[in-house]
């Protein structure tokens, strides 16, 4: 729940909902048996879209999201894993802790797509591991996840 404002946050209902097909994954995450955190992606021809990677505050800065993205692309080595962020602007409050997120991610070997999810909870900047993002397919993904409820634009 701190990994996320509220207003981030698909209700539990849903993301359980959403889980039950084929194609999204709700993973617990445990080193031995200390829970680490969660995982939940939407996987398509394509494309991986990780939704959320939450991990245990007492356990933040500890290399277990790194290990968690690693273990991600060697799963899916040819396909595009997508996330979104807040936009890095300088105007955010947030501003520094936007820029330290995406540092983070490029560090792990995303980049950004010049792309924006937007939908009615705002904007949010799409980061991918592959060489050229396919908006299609990151579409499409957003579509099967949700049954075709979640309403979004991928857009410059």
């Amino acid at each position: 729940m701190s990994a996320f404002p509220k207003d981030e946050r698909f209700s539990m209902f849903s993301l359980l909902a959403m889980s039950l097909q084929h194609n999204v994954r709700f993973h617990a995450v445990y080193d031995q048996e200390k829970f680490c955190g969660i995982t939940y992606y939407a996987e398509n021809k394509k494309t991986v879209y990780l939704t959320y990677l939450a991990i245990n505050k007492e356990l933040r800065g500890q290399g277990y999201s790194s290990k968690i993205l690693t273990m991600l692309e060697n799963n899916f080595p040819n396909k595009q894993i997508v996330i979104d962020i807040e936009p890095v602007t300088k105007k955010a409050q947030n501003y520094q802790q936007r820029v330290k997120r995406l540092k983070f991610y490029e560090r792990n070997g995303f980049h950004r797509t010049d792309q924006k999810l937007k939908d009615s909870d705002g904007e949010f900047e799409a980061l991918t591991t592959s060489k050229k993002f396919d908006k299609t397919e990151f579409i499409d993904t957003l579509r099967k996840m949700s049954f075709g409820f979640y309403q979004a634009k991928v857009e410059k």
